[in-house]
């Protein structure tokens, strides 16, 4: 009989789609496992992303645990903002307990905890003295897929920009930015394909903002990200998920903070190892920001193309799916 995995999570229009994505990264790794979701959360239209989970339960926060238990799991992958050891706890005396985190501001009772962050340093005080700790971009969530990216050639003669901020976007960073490229006419120097995300409200209002110019293509989703950043020279978007499969795709970006866990992420990370430029979410109001950023990306292509090439090799998926099955053994 196969072993049974449970994922809990959170997913819908306020968290975003990052936490139902990066675990999605996994499952293919665990298909001699029986998998099943749980959720105190999770958008209907979000159910077509998961057709690797035998059932799908969608309870109160209260009775997650509960729900989970239920199933009688073997292991328990955890990915999940507002959940902690008060959560965690009963499950830990029945399942192997992991726990993906980017926060590192509250307690975990698990046996293995992953946060693809550098710079980490808190979590020996917030989990117990036998939880494997397994963090840095050794442990990132990159699927292989990014890694073999290959530009093709453009056929246009202005650069390829892809905009988006996540499945989301609760900054509204798609809309602020077809309205600058309408308003700033930034389209007659670049060519703009603009992903909104499953749960982004603002579809409808990109789709007008953009209904006058053909020369700007609006995607509501996409199930194939590798394709479509191999079509794009630069990007705009912000530091989250993708952030990191624009660097390993080799993609100069504008990046934007625009969450507590991206935090630090501008001055520590892309200003620091030069991989591309910076904006706020209050700059993508301005069209001539917008452009002053993108013409400094392609002015300095070369070295922030190599740069983002060079910085994540490891590919993390295989070390953490490695270390979970180590827990079974």
């Amino acid at each position: 009989m196969n072993k049974k995995l449970v994922v809990v999570l959170k997913a819908d229009s306020q968290i975003g789609t990052g936490h139902l994505m990066r675990v999605k990264g996994l499952l293919p790794y665990f298909n001699d496992y029986n998998l099943y979701l749980c959720a105190d959360s999770l958008s209907e239209e979000l159910i077509p992303q998961c057709k690797e989970y035998q059932d799908i339960i969608v309870t109160n926060k209260d009775r997650l645990s509960s729900a989970v238990l239920s199933l009688n799991p073997d292991l328990v992958i955890v990915d999940h903002y507002f959940l902690d050891e008060e959560f965690e706890s009963p499950i830990y005396e029945k399942a192997k307990v992991v726990v993906i985190d980017d926060l590192e501001n509250r307690r975990h009772k698990c046996h293995l905890l992953i946060d693809q962050s550098e710079g980490r340093t808190r979590y020996k005080e917030l989990v117990p003295p036998d939880c494997r700790l397994c963090l840095g971009y050794k442990y990132n969530f990159i699927k292989k897929d990014f890694f073999e990216i290959k530009k093709t050639q453009n056929p246009y003669s202005h650069p390829r920009v892809l905009v988006n901020f996540g499945g989301a976007d609760p900054v509204h960073g798609c809309k602020l930015v077809a309205k600058a490229i309408i308003n700033g006419e930034l389209y007659k120097k670049y060519v703009f394909t603009i992903i909104s995300g499953l749960s982004n409200p603002d579809y409808n209002d990109i789709k007008e903002i953009l209904s006058n110019n053909s020369q700007i293509t609006l995607i509501r989703n996409s199930d194939n990200l590798p394709q479509v950043f191999s079509n794009m020279d630069l990007a705009i978007g912000a530091c989250g998920g993708m952030f990191r499969e624009r660097i390993v795709a080799g993609l100069p970006s504008v990046n934007v903070e625009i969450a507590d866990n991206q935090a630090g992420t501008c001055k520590g990370i892309v200003e620091k190892y030069n991989l591309g430029e910076c904006a706020t979410v209050t700059d993508l109001n301005n069209p001539k920001h917008i452009k002053d950023k993108l013409d400094k990306l392609i002015h300095n292509y070369d070295a922030f193309e190599k740069n983002c090439r060079n910085f994540i090799k490891e590919r993390g998926i295989e070390n953490i799916v490695r270390e979970i099955r180590n827990l079974l053994k």
